[in-house]
């Protein structure tokens, strides 16, 4: 492929790949919000933020790190 091809492949695929991102993204931001409120998680909360911060851009890693944290690293009675 010469570098005009691989450029025009990438263009092709922003339409696909941006819900995709913005949905990653969303998921990361109330994460970190959510961790910000709780007063107790499974985990320690500062590798928490750390692994949801790190992997926000990281397909599909930030995914799988945001719904770890909101199916198993929270816990839903303790809010401030």
């Amino acid at each position: 492929m010469t570098e005009q091809e691989v450029i025009k492949l990438l263009v092709d695929l922003i339409p696909l790949l941006a819900p995709i991102i913005l949905i990653q993204l969303g998921l990361a931001v109330y994460a970190l919000l959510d961790l910000r409120k709780r007063l107790l998680t499974r985990g320690p909360r500062w590798a928490w933020a750390l692994g949801l911060i790190v992997t926000a851009f990281a397909l599909p890693t930030g995914i799988l790190v945001s719904a770890a944290y909101l199916g198993w690293g929270r816990h839903a009675e303790e809010i401030k």
